[in-house]
């Protein structure tokens, strides 16, 4: 589990090659989230390098967020 803003996430993989799933709950919302950005999924929750850790979280947030918002 990766957190970001206060906001806890996991990203696993999804159904095909290269395909990842972003969940989580947000502003009490239920949030689930495609994408294909394997370097997301590589440094999540790698911390060996803060830096690409960080950036991969941020990704996270700003997918879930924009999910949130777009939601109908």
């Amino acid at each position: 589990m990766a957190k970001f803003r206060n906001v806890e996430f996991k990203m696993t993989r999804g159904n095909g090659y290269g395909q990842y799933i972003i969940s989580a709950k947000y502003k009490g919302v239920d949030i689930n989230v495609h994408t294909t950005n394997s370097q997301a999924f590589d440094w999540c929750e790698d911390e060996s390098n803060k830096s690409k850790n960080n950036e991969a979280r941020k990704y996270c947030y700003t997918m879930i967020k924009n999910q949130y918002n777009s939601r109908g």
